[in-house]
């Protein structure tokens, strides 16, 4: 499967429709397999979640993790209850996949293989690169196979959200409430209490330094290093490609050149729940002389749409369709659909002129991969006849590179890849490997020493228990605190800066609309204060970096102002996309409160 793009598909070979997925928000899940029961993990509805495919997103899960905080313990991945995590967006993925079958909902190869090459972690210069992608699947420990599901569960999902959220519209009215709700003014008292002045008043002694280390002794540790010796053999030849081997490459890979129709759409639709809703629906349509006259319905900006994307129905009218044709009413499950055909680009093949600079450069790169390969293969055999990288090297007066003594994680991010780091890691000193393909070429490797990990003694960590000690028993005086002001505010109905009460804190006043929250305060403070809808006292704390912050709601002030006419616009996607994402969550969590789930014992085992 997609196997031209594990070789080197470039973003020329299919034309530009979907947005770029950035690959930290893939997270969808697996591909389906069939199993007997005693491989079952669970049951959604009926259809199974196997143990190989638990099992293989459970360890990217866990691969994820590693390269983010490193090695992570079986106590840390009971308290992120990962394995329960997992389970549950399997559910998810499974429900969801079920509801796009049901919609006809298609991702074809080709859609999979041009989002997978507009993602930019797989880029070089703007354009995909096959040894990055190859690179970076090895570093996260999983196949192109895999991947490819991912992507396509990603892409199932938010084909199946904009399809059941397309009907979702707003009003003018919901957009003037909207906007007066959020041009609200808030006057708001903060209240902080920087940690360093608890810190300050922190009393300590050795003694309590040293059962404070002995507490905590597991976290001063110097962790296993190693050091390596290594020979790179880099991607720097020149290759030669002639006429014929593109023009081969091109007619054997024909297919991937397919561009697929596609067509730009004006839409009205008119939601079942309106009384009349056919009548009303077959009224506007006679008012729609043109194209233009859509814009009197509240029609969105046009979009473009591709084949695969469209209703089976909707699919075979476009197609018998013309641009410039008004079609519908169109029935559909929530209410009456109708079209503007406004442009179509039909199916076709891209010529060789358009992809041959493109074909000719991923030849190239071929040819000197292979050539690198080659030749690190003919190496490799020569190290594995002298039983040692070291000893070859001294015989054939090769000189190699060595590192520092480096951490697991260091290893990894000096190679860019994680899972050989773990390899090495799990290695004995002496130890070489097969050759490993590199961004920059084929790497050699062998270990030079290793040094095992220790506990710290008390006066090498001296220092770090030190500030470990006071960071904590300062959080601890600041939190005890902050919950003393709290309780004496609850009764307060407004409060000023100067009063006595505050002495030793810091504050700070703000007049603001509340849609310029995010712009001052953290997302989760924002959040929260864009939230409150009356005065008074919030009664949480909020840690941001060092300080901890307290919030007071002086007033809350209406809008008294007038709404222009490019405020209505501007605010139109925002409220939508609020509108339709809430729309979307409310009818997962129904979906999924409706599922029958059946968890077999497998699961409690694993």
């Amino acid at each position: 499967m997609l196997r031209f793009l594990r070789k080197g598909a470039t973003s020329l070979y299919v034309k530009l429709f979907f947005i770029i997925i950035v690959i930290v928000f893939i997270f969808w899940g697996i591909g389906s397999f069939t199993s007997e029961r005693k491989n079952l993990v669970a049951k959604v509805n009926g259809i199974p979640i196997t143990l190989k495919e638990f099992q293989e997103y459970y360890n990217f899960q866990i691969s994820r993790l590693k390269q983010t905080f490193g090695e992570i313990s079986s106590k840390d991945l009971a308290n992120l209850k990962l394995k329960e995590q997992v389970l549950e967006e399997l559910i998810k993925l499974k429900l969801l996949e079920d509801q796009a079958e049901k919609l006809k909902i298609r991702i074809t190869p080709v859609e999979v293989t041009y989002a997978i090459s507009q993602i930019p972690s797989f880029q070089e210069n703007g354009k995909f690169s096959p040894t990055k992608y190859q690179y970076i699947l090895r570093e996260l420990g999983i196949s192109p196979e895999f991947f490819e599901k991912l992507i396509k569960s990603d892409l199932i999902y938010q084909r199946l959200k904009f399809l059941l959220t397309a009907p979702i519209m707003v009003s003018e009215s919901e957009i003037k409430e909207y906007l007066k709700y959020n041009k609200q003014t808030l006057e708001i008292l903060e209240i902080d209490l920087p940690i360093k002045t608890c810190i300050q008043k922190v009393a300590f002694t050795e003694k309590d330094l040293e059962n404070y280390y002995l507490a905590h002794r597991g976290l001063y540790k110097e962790n296993e290093k190693v050091k390596l010796t290594y020979l790179l053999i880099p991607y720097e030849a020149k290759a030669k490609v002639t006429e014929d081997e593109i023009r081969k490459y091109y007619e054997e890979n024909i297919e991937k050149f397919r561009a697929p129709l596609r067509v730009k759409l004006k839409r009205i639709f008119i939601s079942a729940d309106q009384p009349n809703a056919f009548e009303k629906a077959k009224t506007i349509r006679s008012e729609l002389k043109s194209l233009s006259d859509f814009s009197k319905f509240g029609e969105i900006k046009s979009e473009w749409f591709e084949e695969s994307a469209l209703p089976d129905t909707i699919k075979e009218i476009v197609k018998a369709s013309h641009p410039k044709d008004i079609i519908g009413p169109i029935k559909t499950p929530s209410g009456y659909l109708i079209l503007g055909i406004e442009e179509i680009q039909p199916q076709k093949i891209l010529k060789l002129s358009e992809v041959e600079s493109e074909i000719r450069k991923f030849l190239e790169k071929e040819k000197i991969m292979n050539e690198a390969k080659e030749k690190a293969n003919k190496i490799y055999s020569e190290i594995v006849k002298a039983n040692s990288l070291t000893l070859w090297a001294k015989e054939n007066n090769v000189s190699l590179k060595e590192t520092d003594w480096i951490t697991q994680k260091e290893l990894g991010e000096k190679f860019n890849n994680f899972k050989l780091a773990q390899k090495v890691f799990n290695s004995p000193k002496g130890e070489f490997f097969a050759p490993v393909d590199t961004p920059q070429g084929i790497l050699l490797i062998e270990i030079k020493d290793k040094k095992p990990e220790r506990i710290l003694s008390f006066e090498e960590a001296k220092e770090k228990v030190k500030k470990d000690f006071l960071n904590d028993k300062g959080k601890e005086l600041c939190e005890n605190k902050a919950q003393l002001l709290i309780s004496d505010l609850k009764s307060k109905d407004k409060i000023t800066p100067n009063d006595p009460i505050l002495k030793d804190f810091n504050t700070k006043e703000f007049r603001i609309n509340r849609y310029q929250l995010k712009e001052i305060f953290s997302p989760l403070i924002s959040q929260e204060l864009s939230n409150v809808g009356k005065s008074g006292l919030i009664e949480k704390t909020f840690w941001e970096k060092d300080d901890l912050k307290i919030f007071f709601i002086q007033k809350i002030l209406p809008f008294e102002g007038e709404i222009k006419e490019n405020e209505l616009s501007e605010a139109f996607l925002d409220l939508l996309r609020e509108k339709r994402e809430t729309w979307f969550k409310t009818w997962y969590q129904l979906l999924r409160e409706r599922a029958k789930i059946k968890i077999y014992p497998i699961f409690e085992k694993l």
